[in-house]
């Protein structure tokens, strides 16, 4: 990592600086700050808004009955889809991690929730590194980079425009998303 070989970082340093989100969010039941601070004493209240906000979900977390000390029911059952992601967004984002781990976050959304999590990775990639797995291609076009994967193996790693030149498996990808891309030669 950063040049040092990984037998030499410090697992727990390392553990304190990544922080995941998963496609399905997991909260459990308890309260909002509950689920944000996922057991983590050291998380504070005004930690807790800045999360919030940066994963755009402190506005519905202020309607709620009790704000962050509304209870959610098992599981998060009192919040939709899109807020259950965000909420979980918002868990990644407490700890102010330096690289942030994306897994299908706008998978199975609605558009304003996929355009709320866009906004905030938009927000986000200039503080932290933000690695995103998705098949959604309106996922990617933020990314800086992209990897492709074709039958378990990488055939590329360009930027979004370089891969628009050069990968006709990408350009395929984007046409079956109904993504127009323009100034492109025809494959």
């Amino acid at each position: 990592m950063d040049g040092v070989a990984l037998t030499d970082v410090d697992r727990t340093w390392w553990a304190s600086r990544v922080s995941f989100v998963p496609q399905d969010p997991v909260l459990f039941t308890g309260t909002v700050a509950e689920n944000i601070r996922f057991f983590r004493d050291d998380i504070s209240d005004d930690d807790l808004r800045r999360a919030a906000q940066l994963a755009n979900v402190l506005d519905d977390v202020n309607r709620l009955p009790e704000g962050f000390a509304t209870h959610l029911g098992e599981r998060g059952s009192q919040l939709s889809g899109g807020q259950r992601q965000r909420l979980s967004i918002a868990r990644a984002l407490a700890g102010g991690p330096d690289l942030l781990i994306m897994d299908e976050p706008t998978s199975a959304l609605d558009g304003r929730s996929e355009a709320l999590i866009r906004d905030t990775m938009d927000q986000l990639r200039a503080h932290m590194t933000i690695v995103v797995i998705a098949h959604r291609m309106s996922t990617l076009d933020l990314c800086d980079r992209i990897m492709v994967i074709e039958a378990g193996r990488m055939t590329a790693f360009e930027s979004p425009s370089a891969l628009h030149e050069k990968n006709a498996y990408y350009r395929h990808a984007l046409a079956a998303a109904g993504i127009e891309i323009t100034g492109v030669g025809a494959d």
